[in-house]
């Protein structure tokens, strides 16, 4: 499995992912994930192999806060790692951004997405009612290390 910066030839294989690994209400579009790339404030990064992308993650910092905004992975790429080497990845981009927490959220029946958060230590600190078509979303947080000595124009995952 390799990591990489997704680029804007990605966004067909990214749209493809978002109908593999996403309810329709809940998928993100070519333009959503377009607009993640022209963010200055974003990582956005996949994980792939024999050139097919198995999962995607997107990551902003503002000030001294970092969130996970989006983690998809292939159905039948899941429970191999993916999701969580995408999150570390992101955790040390946003300490090195100077952020001192993450925030998510995540869908409350999301087990396995829950389960990983919690093993990466994110806390649940809250709960939107309805967030999700038909479903509540659990806010929850990882305080950071940040790195004060590195700004986030130094960071590079291509």
């Amino acid at each position: 499995m390799l990591i990489s910066a997704v680029t804007t030839a990605d966004l067909p294989a990214l749209v493809a992912l978002e109908e593999s690994g996403f309810d329709k209400g809940e998928r993100w579009s070519m333009e959503s994930w377009r607009a993640e790339l022209d963010a200055p404030d974003r990582l956005v990064v996949m994980s792939h192999s024999m050139g097919r992308v198995e999962a995607a993650a997107s990551f902003r910092v503002v000030g001294d806060t970092a969130e996970l905004l989006r983690i998809v992975v292939a159905p039948e790429c899941r429970r191999r790692g993916a999701a969580g080497r995408l999150l570390q990845l992101g955790l040390e981009w946003a300490e090195a951004a100077g952020a001192d927490r993450m925030l998510l959220e995540v869908r409350d029946d999301n087990s396995p997405a829950l389960a990983l958060y919690r093993r990466a230590g994110f806390e649940p600190i809250a709960r939107r009612q309805n967030y999700y078509p038909g479903h509540d979303a659990v806010v929850m947080e990882l305080e950071l290390r940040p790195c004060a000595a590195v700004g986030p124009g130094v960071w590079d995952v291509a």
